[in-house]
């Protein structure tokens, strides 16, 4: 019989935090943590590049990582095309993605309070 992967738990406790911390870490979202505790083992390698850093795109985006928050509605955004139009004529000149150092455009919610 093989085992499930629940059955191993026990094995691995405190692993999940320590991965979360990890993930976190990566992508720049618990500022509040210290970056010596979490593991930055294989991070060049499967790290997030760098095309844009993870401020630029939380803050493009609305993404606030400090107080864990975002502004509602961007689907509004991106559901219609509007985003597609607007950073169409940003794309990097190798033809792959946006060169988000020319984008100066910050979402907010065009709806605030609205649900």
């Amino acid at each position: 019989k093989v085992p499930h992967f629940w059955e191993n738990g026990p094995k691995y406790t405190g692993t999940g935090k320590k991965a979360m911390q990890r993930l976190l870490g990566i992508v720049h979202m618990n500022p509040e943590i210290p970056i010596s505790d979490w593991i930055h083992t294989d991070e060049d390698v499967y790290g997030l590049g760098g095309v844009r850093t993870p401020e630029k795109f939380y803050e493009t985006f609305g993404i606030d990582v400090v107080h864990k928050r975002t502004q509602h509605h961007l689907c509004q955004f991106v559901d219609k095309g509007k985003m597609h139009n607007d950073f169409t004529p940003f794309l990097r000149k190798d033809g792959i993605g946006i060169d988000y150092d020319q984008i100066t455009y910050q979402f907010t919610d065009p709806m605030p309070g609205v649900q």
